[in-house]
């Protein structure tokens, strides 16, 4: 623990980037450090696009290692440097201000109640996460409002011994969204899900919502658990191209789908409610999209859209995402497109494959594009001069 805490230190003196492995959850913080107690730290962060997104309190109990150099890291410090080149809109981040010669864990949850802040809470031997609000706090008890965007019937409310919570996120884009959503999250009434299963029946509802602004979520036959929520943005004779929406309820790229691939067809549920509170949201405060993105393109309904994607992505080297039939997903950029066939050149742990694989158009279930993260890889790979 000594050397855990001398880590830390070492981390705020000196404002290096670190990250915080846990030892009993896989979740990874990446940012720097801010205050250092007697039972834990804070931990300003970044999300994955490189952007300030709040902070964690972790109880020193649960970390397991910081990391002053990978190449991980790495990837962060560009991504940051990118976010500010580029004049990515960027959040406030942590706005807060730690003594850190007081209980950092209180303090965070008594600025959370008094700033009627969302929190993200992880408790001693739950592998649960729990989102809520703090509505009260006495000495040994705090007492948390429980939300949950996927069900709005559960939503009890927990009286917690502050030493059981071992990590709070707070501040983070999407929690302070929740917190701006809180009131009229409270009063939404449940929707039971309304589900579209029969494969005439959704290419009609897909085709019925092309150009709305209605919400809906795919569930894809390959993860049934996931499902990606958007707007319809073009139906062919064999694929369904989605715009869309990320857990901010911001534009998040594109996805073109096999028709045949669909399992479901998701209407109407309690998130994606939540999900079109969010997108008002970010209208209301016009908060318009990362200036590397464009959430206007319209695509030929006449076209096969996986050849017509894959031929341009490797016309310009862009970098895109694919699940095969048999239920891989890569990233990378393809080349030499044919009518039947394809190279792949997929990129794991920030190395290009030179070589590639070559895979049939008629194997390819989905293409994700024209999202941040892509950008983000194609921009470096270039920078680097590996692409």
């Amino acid at each position: 623990m000594n050397s855990i805490v001398n880590d830390l230190n070492r981390a705020l003196a000196q404002q290096i980037l670190v990250n915080v492995y846990q030892t009993n959850q896989e979740v990874v913080y990446t940012g720097y450090v801010t205050a250092v107690g007697q039972d834990g730290l804070i931990l300003a962060t970044y999300d994955d696009y490189g952007l300030p997104d709040g902070a964690v309190f972790l109880a020193l109990a649960v970390v397991d290692e910081v990391e002053f150099s990978s190449d991980d890291l790495d990837n962060m410090a560009f991504r940051i440097q990118t976010a500010e080149d580029q004049h990515f809109i960027q959040a406030d981040g942590l706005t807060m201000h730690f003594d850190a010669q007081r209980d950092l864990r209180r303090q965070v949850l008594s600025h959370a109640w008094v700033d009627h802040l969302v929190i993200m809470l992880v408790l001693r031997q739950d592998p649960h996460f729990y989102e809520g609000l703090v509505t009260g706090i006495t000495p040994d008890q705090v007492t948390v409002q429980l939300l949950n965007k996927f069900d709005y019937t559960d939503r009890p409310v927990r009286q917690l011994n502050p030493n059981d919570i071992e990590v709070i996120e707070f501040q983070g884009q999407e929690l302070t969204l929740q917190g701006l959503a809180a009131t009229r999250l409270q009063e939404l009434p449940h929707v039971p899900t309304t589900t579209l299963s029969g494969p005439d029946q959704m290419t009609a509802t897909l085709q019925a919502l092309v150009g709305s602004d209605r919400l809906v979520a795919l569930v894809a036959n390959h993860d049934q658990n996931l499902f990606f929520v958007g707007r319809v943005n073009t139906v062919t004779a064999n694929a369904v191209i989605l715009s869309l929406v990320d857990m901010t309820g911001q534009f998040g790229g594109y996805t073109v789908m096999r028709l045949s691939e669909l399992h479901a067809v998701i209407l109407k549920s309690d998130y994606l409610q939540t999900m079109r509170l969010f997108t008002l949201l970010n209208r209301s405060q016009q908060q318009p999209i990362q200036p590397v993105l464009n959430d206007e393109r319209l695509f030929d309904a006449t076209d096969d859209q996986f050849s017509a994607r894959l031929t341009q992505a490797a016309a310009f080297h862009t970098i895109v995402r694919i699940k095969l039939h048999d239920g891989e997903s890569e990233v990378g950029y393809p080349e030499q497109v044919g009518p039947e066939r394809f190279i792949f050149h997929g990129i794991e742990d920030g190395q290009l494959d030179q070589v590639g694989q070559v895979y049939r158009l008629a194997d390819v279930d989905e293409i994700v594009f024209g999202y941040l993260d892509a950008y983000l890889t194609e921009h470096q790979l270039k920078v680097e001069g590996d692409l």
